[in-house]
């Protein structure tokens, strides 16, 4: 359950992250002049009195050459948030679909005041829209809306993603918000129906990160409510990190072969820390 003074929290965050928020999504109206905004046009090599808040980092460790970035005029940028609501979601002691569900409030929160546009929406076998395409939307509502929504089985993401691209336009930005507990083949190949900016996040609890159960115990899968009765040793719990950490390490790997950013996003951690951090890859 999302209480509604989440609004208030996220508010205070945006009052003291006014000016970085305000920078961070100016839109993205192409224009032939090279601009502050966020869509990256290209290099050029560095001169006393760039912006030295340009500068190419990443580029001078490989190189030793000192670039700064340049982008082209911007004026509207459409935030897609998508978050996962089947029900292996439902799950954690901070429940996993509560912190993607607030995690997707605070991208629209400050896109809305950023003067950009956002859509939001929920998948899990079909992807519902609780919003439009807009500037402005009444953030209490959609609270409610969330945590009204019931969860439903099964996570076919690449027929919700290959679905939902026709909303998609140029000036883009797609944020999806999942644990990935799926076949790794869908999360691939729903990366590569997506032709603009893609941050994938995926949200786990610390027991699934770090599991401490052990002996003999009933599981249970959320999704198809089939049991599995096992015994669980140390050996079993080390096999299942590697898998997890594999199955991981494919989506990140995958996610930056298209192109696009992953986080990763353990229940625990701060809702606001994990926000900052996805911000702050926005903004690269």
């Amino acid at each position: 359950m999302i209480p509604v003074d989440f609004l208030d929290d996220l508010e205070a965050l945006n009052l003291a992250l006014k000016k970085d928020s305000t920078e961070a999504l100016q839109g993205r109206q192409r224009s032939p002049q090279s601009g502050s905004g966020m869509l990256f046009k290209d290099h050029k090599e560095y001169i006393p009195g760039d912006d030295i808040r340009r500068m190419d980092w990443k580029a001078y460790a490989r190189t030793e050459d000192l670039y700064v970035k340049r982008f082209e005029e911007e004026k509207s940028v459409t935030v897609h948030v998508l978050v996962d609501r089947s029900s292996s979601m439902d799950y954690g002691d901070e429940n996993k679909y509560d912190y993607a569900a607030k995690l997707g409030l605070a991208l629209a929160h400050f896109a809305s005041n950023s003067n950009d546009r956002f859509r939001y929406s929920v998948f899990s076998e079909t992807v519902s829209n609780l919003t439009a395409d807009r500037r402005n939307a009444d953030l209490a509502g959609l609270v409610e809306a969330l945590n009204e929504l019931p969860k439903t089985p099964e996570s076919r993401i690449r027929d919700c993603v290959t679905s939902y691209t026709r909303h998609i336009q140029h000036s883009s930005a797609v944020v999806i918000v999942s644990d990935f507990l799926t076949d790794i083949n869908e999360v691939e190949d729903a990366l590569s129906m997506l032709d603009t900016e893609a941050f994938l996040v995926q949200t786990l609890s610390r027991r699934e990160l770090d599991p401490e159960m052990q002996g003999d115990r009933i599981l249970r899968d959320p999704e198809s409510d089939s049991k599995l009765r096992t015994f669980l040793t140390p050996n079993t719990r080390r096999d299942y990190r590697q898998d997890l950490e594999s199955h991981m390490h494919r989506i990140q790997e995958s996610t930056g072969r298209n192109g696009g950013d992953y986080l990763l996003a353990p229940t625990d951690k701060d809702i606001f820390s994990t926000f900052l951090e996805l911000w702050e890859l926005m903004k690269d």
